[in-house]
């Protein structure tokens, strides 16, 4: 949370300096005083609401119904291919017990080396952000003393003029015009003109809003430049009023410049000898601009659209080729496929069996693709258990090809690992398959991450509460809030944004139950340490993959395992893989640093190197992976 207060800021300050860049550059000079006021009034506001804005773009990939030889690389195959536990392994890495790794986090000393540093350097703004804050009520405390114990001697429409002692320029504030004692007996009329013109058009007020926004950045010197510029362009406006009732504009420049070493001064107030005398006399003297200059603006609006380009968050959508239709139940030579239970024989048939239409399924048998050849020598003793999986879900596993539907085969004779410790859930709301080991635990782990194929695939990385990939995982594509006091949901701290009390997802924004549907869902915290506890891990290399194979210490279980590729994550436009990996759980970790104080800004995960594996926590905004469990 601390980081994206940081972020926040640092964008902000930077579009702030683009802004009044570009206002000195491009409009300094010209003469429309209103518009001016309204460029550099605009440009903080805009510093402040871009950085939060975020337009989602969304785009769409065709699911092309081409060859194998077409496909795409990141398609899924085999949702059933196996495990193999004789895989190619690396040397084990010793298991880091939950004692031992208790006050260990991967990776944890850089982790906490950036929160303390973040810690500080929010700790400086905000003592910065206080001391600024008291100088300006320090300031407006004064400047109202000093009209409280000044006599008033006129009163006009929108206006009084009170007469102080204190030696102080004249100046207007919140519909007053103070003038010293001393200055009053022979001031000109062009002095209190001037004033009025600052009251008329709402100068003092606008000074205070900009006062109170820019203490926000009160770090960055952008602001307090475009702080000056505003109480230039005010100047400059009050002066060509008082101009436009002149002649000759010599004598009031005359008295401009022997004004200009006057009395005290208050950077709250406008000032008639307050800002720029030479800039004035200056403006004065200089040709009104033309409507062609009036295009100069325009750096406003591009400013924002490079801005939102930058910040925008590109969504990929997938569109069938081809308009789903429903397809009538098939059949084998006159039996309907089915799944069977594990341990029932299906119904017997005789050969391949085809579709009613005369297309080809796709076969798989104990996990590999076969062709129809093989499955004809197959007889009645040799099937365990038969699958049909069909129409968006066959293509959602093993990509375009399947659209005819494939049948997946478990024989009698299939290894111990694929027929024992794996076992087949069938989803009610898809019918697709996916595959658990019973470890012995409370739950079932399913041997593929969410979008991945096979144990070893790294699957799709999410933000915690959300179903949708995404191309950038930063604060503002967050979907339940990113910054202080904004929160929207899964909070139980005022402070930071709508309390709703949750700290478990619900199902609705778990992405393991939303993607498979029926009884999946992700881990809760205490299921993760119950992983963690009960299981021995290894850090291993499957197929070119680096990971870690956790293996029961259950008794009665101790040949089950699943394997966790180092999947990495994906935050703030970086992205690493093959050394970390990182799983969500579907809780939050609402005291993550251990010291009693309540963020509602992370989840716990699993977190893991090549040396240790523990349960962590991460910022909800970071995309990281997600294996499903089952009761």
């Amino acid at each position: 949370m601390n980081t994206q207060v940081l972020l926040f800021l640092g964008k902000a300050a930077l579009l702030t300096f683009v802004f009044v860049l570009m206002y000195r550059l491009l409009l300094r000079r010209e003469t429309f005083h209103g518009l001016k006021r309204a460029a550099l009034m605009l440009s903080l506001v805009l510093s402040y609401v871009l950085p939060v804005t975020v337009i989602t773009i969304h785009r769409n990939i065709p699911v092309v119904q081409t060859a194998e030889s077409t496909q795409p690389a990141a398609t899924p195959v085999n949702q059933l291919q196996p495990f193999s536990p004789v895989a190619q392994t690396s040397a084990p890495a010793p298991l880091v017990s939950a004692t031992e790794s208790a006050g260990v986090q991967a990776p944890a000393v850089l982790k906490d080396k950036t929160a303390v540093v973040i810690q500080i350097l929010l700790a400086a703004y905000l003592a910065g952000l206080i001391v600024m804050l008291l100088l300006r009520v320090h300031s407006i405390l004064k400047v109202s003393a000093i009209v409280r114990g000044g006599e008033t001697v006129e009163r006009g429409d929108g206006y009084r003029i009170v007469v102080t002692r204190k030696n102080v320029s004249p100046f207007s504030w919140l519909g007053t015009i103070v003038v010293s004692q001393k200055d009053y007996a022979g001031i000109d009329s062009n002095i209190l003109r001037h004033e009025k013109a600052h009251i008329a058009h709402r100068h003092p007020m606008e000074l205070m809003l900009l006062d109170f926004m820019s203490l926000f950045q009160w770090f960055n010197p952008a602001v307090w430049v475009l702080r000056r510029d505003l109480c230039l362009v005010h100047e400059q406006q009050a002066d060509a009023d008082v101009l436009n009732s002149l002649s000759d504009a010599r004598p009031y420049q005359f008295m401009l410049l022997s004004q200009s070493q006057g009395g005290l001064a208050f950077n709250i107030v406008a000032s008639f000898n307050g800002n720029g005398v030479e800039s004035r006399i200056d403006m004065m003297n200089r040709k009104r601009s033309g409507r062609r200059q009036m295009l100069r603006f325009l750096y406003l609006p591009v400013v924002m659209c490079v801005s939102l380009t930058m910040s925008a968050n590109v969504a990929f959508d997938k569109v069938s080729a081809e308009p789903e239709t429903a397809v009538q139940p098939d059949s084998i030579k006159g039996v309907n496929i089915f799944t069977t239970p594990m341990g029932e024989v299906p119904s017997p048939f005789g050969g391949a069996p085809t579709r009613t239409d005369g297309k080809e399924y796709l076969y798989f048998l104990d996990g590999k693709r076969v062709d129809k050849a093989t499955i004809e020598k197959l007889s009645y003793s040799d099937i365990k258990s038969q699958t049909l999986v069909r129409d968006k879900a066959a293509v959602d596993l093993y990509g375009p090809e399947a659209e005819n539907g494939v049948i997946v085969y478990v024989t009698n004779s299939a290894s111990n690992w694929d027929s024992e410790t794996k076992q087949s859930v069938l989803s009610d709301n898809d019918k697709t398959t996916h595959e658990y080991v019973d470890l012995g635990l409370s739950v079932k782990w399913a041997t593929c991450n969410v979008g991945a194929s096979k144990p070893e695939d790294n699957g799709n990385l999410y933000a915690w509460g959300e179903t949708e990939v995404k191309e950038q995982y930063t604060m503002r594509t967050s979907k339940w809030g990113f910054m202080p006091f904004s929160l929207k949901k899964y909070n139980i701290n005022s402070e930071q944004g709508t309390v709703d009390n949750k700290t478990t997802l619900d199902l609705e924004d778990d992405v393991a139950h939303v993607t498979w549907g029926g009884n999946w869902r992700m881990p809760t915290r205490e299921e993760m340490d119950e992983l963690h506890d009960n299981c021995t891990w290894e850090w291993t290399t499957i197929n070119g993959v680096n990971g870690y194979r956790v293996t029961s210490k259950k008794q009665g279980y101790t040949n089950r395992s699943i394997f966790l590729p180092a999947s990495g994550y994906k935050a703030n436009g970086f992205y690493e893989y093959g050394r970390n990996g990182n799983y969500w759980s579907r809780s939050l970790m609402t005291d993550p640093y251990g010291d009693g104080s309540v963020t509602c800004g992370t989840a716990a995960c699993i977190r893991f190197n090549n040396n240790q594996a523990n349960i962590g926590w991460e910022d909800r905004m970071a995309g990281l992976s997600v294996r499903p469990v089952c009761p």
